[in-house]
């Protein structure tokens, strides 16, 4: 059982996000801030691995911060498996777990503060079979194994292209790795392997990047339509070239601004009415790209 605290007057709260190598964290941490600036109460201490497949290394950092004068920790999970055991450790020495953005087993955390990944995959099949005419061959390329919204977008893409799209074959399915350049490697073998295809999906920012490099070095941008996810200057670029035809974009920073807001309620022990707290998600086209309330979820200065 959690040994049981006082709420204090200072709050320190440990955020430990995927990685530092993606725009996404950086708009996450704008969220963070703005919830720190409303609370003078918080100390924030911000630490997470340089990739999003060093697990090993976000495990440690759980470890480090399970000490007494942490008061909550919100994390987003590299692996929804492995970090089971630490963020357990961390609950029984008193201190909350708030997962964010990516899904983690078990029942420890006390919210788990996401976009709805598996719509945001159907939404990205339904985008892709609308410019198929719900006919061709696509693939799909992942980032890491076990990194539960990942995985929950190529699930909603896959169920809706069966159910929906009976014409369009899935013909690759792959983990390109954590870092935008291993997956423009994996990218290039992908292309390389395969017979023409009519279509990709990619399901990341680092994903969606690589992808995009290795069509531009095969010759192929333009010449297959490509939906990603995440929003970087460099796919907005893409975008605006017609070499991406969508961008499936969620809020990260509204995802970091509630989950620094439930790790203060648990700390002084308020009850959540609901566990998940889902946040927004759009399609970004070249039609709608630079409408107000698409800046503002792309900005992570607004």
């Amino acid at each position: 059982m959690p040994v049981a605290h006082a709420a204090p007057d200072s709050i320190h709260i440990v955020f430990i996000p995927k990685s530092s190598d993606q725009v996404f964290w950086e708009l996450m941490r704008a969220g963070v801030d703005r919830a720190v600036q409303e609370d003078p109460r918080i100390k924030l201490t911000w630490r997470g691995p340089a990739h999003n497949d060093d697990t090993e290394a976000q495990i440690k950092i759980v470890q480090l911060y399970t000490k007494p004068g942490v008061d909550a920790i919100v994390i987003a999970p590299t692996d929804r498996a492995r970090l089971v055991e630490p963020v357990k450790k961390a609950v029984e020495q008193g201190i909350p777990v708030i997962s964010v953005d990516s899904g983690l087993d078990g029942n420890y955390h006390v919210n788990f503060v996401t976009s709805d990944n598996e719509a945001g995959g159907q939404l990205a099949a339904k985008t892709l079979a609308g410019l198929l005419n719900k006919t061709g061959r696509v693939a799909i390329l992942r980032t890491v194994e076990g990194s539960a919204s990942t995985d929950d977008r190529a699930r909603g893409f896959l169920a809706y292209m069966k159910a929906s799209a009976p014409g369009i074959s899935v013909v690759a399915d792959v983990y390109g790795g954590g870092s935008a350049g291993l997956a423009r490697h994996s990218a290039a073998k992908l292309l390389a392997a395969q017979p023409p295809l009519d279509g990709v999906f990619a399901v990341n920012e680092s994903a969606t990047d690589g992808m995009l490099r290795a069509l531009r070095e095969a010759g192929l941008a333009k010449k297959l339509r490509f939906i990603g996810f995440d929003s970087t200057e460099f796919l907005l670029t893409g975008l605006e070239k017609q070499e991406i035809d969508g961008l499936v974009i969620q809020n990260p920073r509204q995802m970091g601004y509630l989950s620094v807001k439930a790790a203060v309620d648990a700390v002084h022990h308020v009850a959540s009415k609901n566990k998940i707290l889902f946040t927004d998600t759009s399609m970004v086209t070249r039609a709608n790209y630079k409408s107000a309330a698409i800046q503002t979820m792309m900005c992570s200065r607004c």
